[in-house]
This record gives C-alpha cells, sequence and structure tokens, in this order.
C-alpha cells in the first residue's frame, strides 16, 4: 500500500512539473505573442510617431530632452537666464504635439501647439518576421533636426515709431531695429502720397515665452493687434462709423460704398458707359498703379463678354454693411464692405453675387482713390 501511495507521488510531482512547464511556455508564446503584435502596430508609421511624440514630451519633463534634440548655446538680452531645457519643459508640458508629412519620403515636421520644434527622418528598411504570418517595417530615427539655435521663441513687432517696447521689462533698442515697413494695403501709395510707417523690430534667441509690453510716448500701455508671432500697435484711428471716420479725412464727400458697388458691377458687366463703366471708376483709381490695370485689363480683355446672360433685380443690393473702418491719416483710410448682389440669369435662375474686402484709400489730386484691395476670408481678415 506505502509503494503505491509512492508511485503516486512521484506521478503527481511530475504531472506538476509538466503543468509548470506548459504553464511557463504558454506564458512566453503569450508574451511573444503580445509582444509581436505590439510590434507589428507600432510598425505602422503613425502610430510609431504619436509614440514617439508621447515619448518626447515624457523625455522633457524628465529633463531628458536631449535624448532627442541637441541643444544650442544660446543667451538673450531680454532673459536672465536662459535655459533651453527649461524652455523645452514648460513649452511641451501642456503643448499638443502633431507632425505633418513633408514632400519628402519619411520625413516628417514636429510641431508643439503652432511652433515648429524639429524635423525627424525615418529609416524603415529593417524588416522583421513574425508568427510565421507578420512580416513589418521596423521604424528608427535616422537623424533629429532641432530648430532652437536661435532659441525658442522669436517674435516681430510692428510699432509707431515713438512707441517703446519692453520685454521682460527690458527696454528694446535699436540693436533689434530692422528697419521700418509701408503699412499692408498701401504699398503702392508711397509714391502719390505721404503715409506714415511702421518700426520693425525682430526680437529672437528668447527660450521661454516673455512679458511683453508696448507703451506710447505717454507711457501709457497701448493693446496690440496679435497675428501668432507678429504684434501689431499703432495710433491708427479705428471705428465702425463712416461719420466718426469722415470726422478725420480730407474730404467728406466721398461714398466708399458707392464705389463699391459700382465695382461690383463692373465685375459682372453691369456698369453704364464705355468699356463697360470703366470710366465711371477712374476718378477713383491712379494710372499706372496695379488697381488701374487690373481695371482697364478687365475692361478691354475678352473674358468680360462671357459673364452670365442676367438682369439685376429691382434690388440690386441688399445686406449691404461698411465696418472695421481705419483711419491712418487724414490722406488715407481703409473700409471693410459686405454686399450681396441679386440677379436673375436668362434661364430664370436666380443667383446672388457676394463682394466682402477691404478697400484701401488715398488722397490725391482732390479725390478718394482706390490704392488696393484685399478679400476677407472666412473668421477674419
Amino acid at each position: 500500500m506505502s509503494k503505491k501511495r509512492k508511485r503516486m507521488s512521484g506521478y503527481k510531482k511530475s504531472l506538476i512539473i509538466f503543468t509548470i512547464i506548459l504553464f511557463i511556455c504558454g506564458e512566453f508564446i503569450l508574451i511573444y505573442v503580445n509582444n509581436s503584435l505590439k510590434a507589428y502596430e507600432k510598425s505602422d508609421i503613425d502610430n510609431y510617431l504619436n509614440s514617439l511624440l508621447t515619448d518626447i514630451q515624457k523625455s522633457s519633463q524628465n529633463g531628458n530632452i536631449k535624448k532627442y534634440f541637441s541643444l544650442a548655446k544660446v543667451s538673450s538680452p531680454y532673459e536672465k537666464k536662459s535655459s533651453l531645457e527649461k524652455g523645452y519643459k514648460d513649452l511641451l508640458k501642456d503643448a499638443k504635439l502633431t507632425y505633418k508629412k513633408t514632400d519628402e519620403k519619411n520625413i516628417y515636421d514636429l510641431y508643439a501647439d503652432d511652433l515648429l520644434i524639429g524635423t525627424v527622418t525615418l529609416d524603415g528598411s529593417k524588416e522583421e518576421k513574425r508568427l510565421g504570418l507578420l512580416t513589418f517595417n521596423v521604424w528608427e530615427i535616422a537623424e533629429m533636426q532641432s530648430y532652437n539655435d536661435e532659441g525658442l521663441y522669436s517674435f516681430d513687432f510692428y510699432l509707431n515709431s515713438d512707441y517703446k517696447l519692453y520685454i521682460n521689462n527690458n527696454l528694446v533698442k535699436n540693436d533689434d531695429l530692422v528697419g521700418t515697413e509701408k503699412i499692408e494695403g498701401f504699398e503702392d501709395a508711397y509714391d502719390y502720397v505721404d503715409l506714415p510707417k511702421l518700426n520693425h523690430y525682430k526680437v529672437k534667441g528668447l527660450t521661454a515665452k516673455p512679458e511683453i509690453v508696448i507703451k506710447d510716448k505717454s507711457d501709457k500701455t497701448i493693446d496690440a493687434q496679435v497675428k501668432g508671432s507678429e504684434y501689431f500697435a499703432s495710433d491708427f484711428y479705428h471705428t465702425d462709423s463712416l461719420d466718426d471716420a469722415y470726422k478725420k479725412l480730407a474730404n467728406k464727400d466721398f461714398d466708399p460704398l458707392l464705389f463699391a458697388e459700382n465695382w461690383s458691377k463692373f465685375l459682372t458687366a453691369d456698369l453704364d458707359g464705355n468699356r463697360w463703366g470703366l470710366y465711371t471708376l477712374t476718378p477713383n483709381l491712379i494710372e499706372g498703379t496695379t488697381m488701374y490695370k487690373r481695371a482697364y485689363s478687365w475692361a478691354t480683355q475678352i473674358d468680360i463678354q462671357f459673364t452670365s446672360i442676367h438682369d439685376l433685380d429691382k434690388v440690386p443690393f441688399t445686406n449691404e454693411k461698411v465696418s472695421n473702418i481705419t483711419v491712418y491719416n487724414d490722406k488715407a483710410f481703409s473700409v471693410e464692405i459686405y454686399l450681396e448682389k441679386n440677379m436673375t440669369l436668362s434661364d430664370g435662375q436666380k443667383k446672388t453675387d457676394t463682394l466682402h474686402d477691404i478697400f484701401y484709400y488715398v488722397f490725391y489730386q482732390d479725390a478718394y482713390r482706390l490704392i488696393s484691395m484685399k478679400s476677407v476670408t472666412e473668421g477674419g481678415k
């Protein structure tokens, strides 16, 4: 009886050992399969890049950003202590990291919010085979280009010539003055009238987002218009009222809305007069400018003859709006105009043309004349 028990104990021991071996082998196989599936999933380039961005973010918070980006030696007179390592840590802490494919194969730009922080070149030449079924590329970083030779942040400022700019409580001096810039929209006008220009400062080499303060000649803080990394601040007068604007202009008889209506009619061959009504417009144009050439070209080339056959409705213009007026001096202003032109086509179909532009005018030879136009896009200027 005791011998039988011993034999059974040996059998059970062997069974237990065998079961443990099977369990270990099963675990090994499961781990292998799991790792193989993860490797296969990572072979998708989008998955790899998202994983890379996550690791870049973690590395920045752990003080190991050098794992990915080389750190240039930078310093700025506007920072007490410039530190790219700290700059990356602050930047990447809450930033949304994204990537964008370039025109080159397997090369991607990396962004923190809207800031380009690097360009990665990937090597996918290595292949792996797993489970007898899966064959996939193994992605590796071939090259990582960083953009911090001039710090992480740079800004352009366009300011009145008598305004003062402070970065982190430090007055920005002429060392960072790039030059004077013509007002956008009036580039063609400076040959005809006197217009103010804006001082253009470029401040770079910053490793942290700075405190920016702009003051006028009375030491009053000025609110700037910000577009990305560009700041605009001036004493130009802004209003939505033509009556208010007229108080600062040289001539109060000019009606920019009437000109916009005539311009709209001109574009669809609805303006009366020779050359499709061109000479109704020319008293408010300057010969030789881009706008004059544009109007003359439309009036004298064949394309205008192929506008759709139509009649203007009894009330041709509706939903008209004049707004966003900027007076630069008594000789120059810009105005945003919106209007809808209503037409009936020859087949009876109704059609509405929309004009939504900013018109730029200068006072030249006793009349306000259009110097340029810019279409207003959805959501802003």
